[in-house]
């Protein structure tokens, strides 16, 4: 019996471990684009670029979880940090605060390379919110703040087309 608690403890620290080493994952542009194109024809894809300097990022964020909550297994969720190096543990608590339990992404490299990677029309302000088709075409996109019933009814349509 003790070998058997001993190994679900150990079993249970090195889950924590592995959901730990999840957020926050550093990528750069060409990693995301990839990441994003390996839903193709699998699922649509919500892409929001957040910071926690960024107060309207913070305000929204919670009306992306729910989102989450209410439609997720029918797209795929990605949030990337765009926090400055000395504010990635701030943006990693703030992720756990949300309750965030999945994978997430932290911009590395030049900011001008990394933003004309991802998109053609965004000028880098944040939040910026991509949605993606399953067939992996952009079908709404947007930078600011936006409303949960946007964020809704563009992810809908996405869902919907099957």
């Amino acid at each position: 019996m003790r070998l058997l608690t001993a190994a679900f403890f150990c079993m249970c620290i090195s889950c924590t471990n592995q959901t730990e080493k999840k957020i926050l994952v550093d990528t750069n542009a060409t990693e995301l684009v990839s990441q994003i194109e390996s839903y193709k024809g699998e699922k649509p894809v919500l892409v929001n670029f957040w910071a926690t300097w960024c107060i309207p990022c913070i305000e929204e964020f919670p009306y992306i979880m729910k989102l989450k909550e209410n439609y997720g297994d029918e797209f795929e969720l990605i949030f990337v940090s765009g926090d400055f190096e000395e504010a990635k543990e701030e943006a990693k608590e703030f992720l756990k605060e949300q309750n965030v339990n999945f994978t997430t992404y932290y911009k590395t490299g030049k900011d001008n390379e990394f933003i004309q990677t991802v998109s053609d029309t965004w000028s880098g302000a944040l939040p910026y919110t991509v949605i993606y088709s399953r067939d992996g075409s952009i079908s709404a996109e947007w930078e600011g703040k936006a409303e949960y019933e946007k964020f809704e009814q563009e992810l809908l349509k996405v869902i919907e087309e099957g």
